[in-house]
């Protein structure tokens, strides 16, 4: 009988870093057509266009899973980051050329699977080769760059949607980044290590029940907070505060500032770990309460900018979570399981707006009462207790 374990052949310099963060930069490449959603509606008026952003997410799901099974172990990952990378760039923009809304699924499905085979292996390839406050240092950059990532896709796709409906699939022009920095990623051998009749030390096992528990808070969490995102384009129209380029601005204020909130998370996740959930939760529930209260585009671009700082730094602490709470070896399928929960919830976000009945009142309401929850549960749980004693156990 054999297994497999990951042998580094390769440092991290500055290059090998910047391809990490590259992988980081492709975060929110599912979210690309958001801005577009109105427009998308317009063109198939007798479908429920959201599921051509939330099918994407669900096949995101079986992607991430599968990454975290093989990385490192059946496949070198940065074979992995290269044919992911460059599926993600054919499918992402073979949408441009059809007009059938049954095959445009289709294709967004395949979309979202090669998504997920490369949405874990940036962050966990950080905290793989990074610990301490390095590692916090760079998930907050990776969050940064994600942003940025979210931006370039968000307003390069809301400007072509207002040119025509499937330009806007053009945006996943930029995975091609990710197929050119993925050549610079750490290089790393696939060794076989066979059982032998001498004593060797016991696997490391995942700690499933906090890594599951991880996942369900942030499927419940994406399901909800979600549907306001993509109810942006609808809600600047009914509002009469603009159409999908005005909403594209909107969603870019969520991207700006998540982006330098990404920066701040290592300096504020050093120093106030326990604040660090109810923070990150009392920022969308506030930026969602500014939405609801909101007429004006200046207003509700606050709140999505507010909302942007909130979703980044419950992201990465929640990332920093799973790394503290489970051993390294398990740090890439952990991050997997939890980005696989996290696509569920953008999934099931269709489901949950149909079963609000597409109310924003409620929508938005749901995001407050729901983030307010999580900001103060957390806190009182405090689930990084501890975590640097348990971080040292892990690392040795």
């Amino acid at each position: 009988m054999s297994s497999y374990q990951q042998t580094k052949t390769s440092g991290t310099g500055m290059l090998a870093t910047m391809a990490m963060l590259s992988l980081t930069l492709m975060g929110l490449g599912s979210n690309a057509i958001t801005p577009a959603l109105a427009t998308l509606a317009a063109q198939f008026p007798n479908q429920d266009v959201s599921f051509i952003q939330t099918v994407a997410t669900l096949s995101m799901m079986a992607g991430s899973l599968i990454a975290g099974a093989v990385m490192g172990k059946k496949i070198k990952t940065k074979t992995l980051a290269i044919l992911g990378s460059i599926l993600c760039l054919i499918f992402g923009i073979l949408p441009v050329f059809m007009n059938s809304y049954a095959l445009i699924l289709v294709v967004r499905l395949v979309f979202g699977f090669t998504m997920g085979l490369i949405a874990p292996l940036g962050n966990a390839l950080i905290m793989i080769y990074f610990q301490g406050n390095k590692r916090a240092t760079l998930i907050g950059v990776g969050t940064f760059a994600m942003n940025i990532g979210g931006i370039a896709f968000q307003m390069l796709a809301g400007v072509l949607a207002d040119i025509s409906w499937n330009l806007a699939f053009l945006g996943h022009i930029f995975f091609a980044i990710a197929v050119i920095m993925s050549l610079f990623l750490p290089d790393e051998e696939l060794e076989v290590v066979r059982n032998t009749d001498k004593k060797i030390q016991p696997k490391e096992k995942l700690n499933v029940r906090t890594v599951l528990l991880i996942g369900i808070l942030m499927m419940v969490f994406q399901a909800c907070n979600l549907s306001v995102m993509m109810n942006a384009s609808t809600l600047y129209e009914v509002r009469n505060a603009g159409g999908a380029t005005v909403a594209a601005i909107a969603l870019t204020a969520f991207s700006v500032t998540g982006m330098f909130a990404g920066l701040l998370f290592g300096v504020l996740f050093k120093h106030i770990k326990r604040a660090m959930f109810l923070m990150a939760f009392g920022c969308v529930a506030f930026g969602a309460g500014i939405i609801f209260m909101g007429q004006t585009a200046v207003i509700m671009g606050i709140g999505y900018g507010l909302i942007g700082i909130g979703f980044n730094w419950q992201f990465a602490a929640f990332t920093e979570w799973v790394g503290i709470a489970t051993p390294p070896s398990t740090i890439g399928i952990g991050t997997s399981i939890i980005l696989a929960f996290m696509n569920l919830g953008g999934f099931v976000s269709s489901f949950w707006m149909i079963l609000l009945g597409y109310n924003l009142t409620k929508i938005l309401l749901s995001d407050v009462i729901l983030c307010s929850v999580f900001a103060i549960g957390l806190f009182i749980a405090n689930p990084f207790k501890g975590g640097a004693q348990q971080s040292k156990m892990n690392c040795t």
